[in-house]
């Protein structure tokens, strides 16, 4: 990791651009929520949080009657997010400092008193699941819920039609991941894993978005196209070769007519069961 907590560090234009992804996803997020049964008094974990755009929203969710924990091992962004806690008057959202990776993550506060968990983006990036799915088990009371939001195939990543450097960007984006432990299609992995923990899933469904080049969606992957290829460059899995691959598909789709496909994202709902 680029800083040790984060692939694209913590700088202000990355958190720039994780606020501009939490904005175009926004509307999934809190649908997500709804069906989830998360509401107004609640006491819910956001796990992962990174600058906690998604917390400050769940903290608006839950009132001052509810709390929210927002779980992160990014100091930088922590700090970040008590100050934008504090200038909105949201004394029920705490933070807290923990590498979900690690055995730390399974000793999540409050054992058995969560109403909800809230996870996005993170499962991916964790070369070991079973300390934050412990956690998570252990955290959620009876009745709780957990929703869940990752990838189960990375590789749907598109522009049509393409020239071939966005697919060569796909390619080796995944190889870099797995070389460090990820795993882009994790999603797939998780029935078992957390039915396993005893925990029962209630909903599945596909968040897939395909669009032409001023949809949100699709500007969302042009964003990611233009951050990410230094940091592959750096890791030794991009080339100047395929970064004029990628350019000229780019400007393609600028000159001609072309869509966006995203990563195939899928919403899980789980619960712990009650006795």
């Amino acid at each position: 990791m680029a800083d040790g907590s984060y692939a694209l560090g913590t700088h202000p234009a990355e958190r720039r651009r994780l606020e501009r992804q939490h904005a175009i996803w926004r509307e999934e997020t809190l649908a997500a929520w709804h069906r989830a049964g998360f509401t107004a008094g609640q006491r819910l974990l956001d796990l992962g949080c990174g600058p906690g755009f998604a917390s400050l929203d769940l903290a608006t969710l839950v009132g001052p009657g509810g709390r929210v924990l927002a779980v992160d091992r990014s100091p930088a962004y922590l700090d970040h997010l008590r100050w934008e806690a504090a200038e909105r008057r949201l004394p029920q959202l705490e933070v807290l400092e923990l590498d979900l990776a690690t055995d730390d993550g399974a000793t999540l506060p409050d054992r058995g008193g969560w109403d909800g968990a809230w996870c996005r983006w993170v499962c991916l990036f964790l070369p070991r699941l079973d300390p934050l799915l412990a956690g998570i088990a252990a955290a959620l009371r009876p009745g709780g819920r957990l929703v869940v939001h990752d990838y189960v195939r990375w590789d749907t990543f598109s522009l049509h039609p393409s020239g071939g450097g966005v697919a060569r960007f796909v390619e080796r984006t995944i190889a870099h991941w797995r070389s460090e432990g990820g795993d882009p299609d994790v999603a797939g992995r998780l029935p078992a894993q957390l039915e396993a923990r005893g925990l029962r899933l209630l909903q599945a469904r596909s968040l897939m978005a395909c669009g032409a080049g001023q949809d949100p969606k699709a500007l969302w992957l042009q964003d990611f196209l233009e951050a990410y290829p230094p940091r592959l460059a750096q890791a030794g899995f991009w080339t100047a070769e395929d970064q004029r691959a990628l350019e000229a598909d780019l400007a393609q789709a600028a000159r001609h007519q072309a869509f966006w496909v995203t990563p195939a994202l899928v919403e899980q709902i789980w619960e712990r069961p009650l006795p």
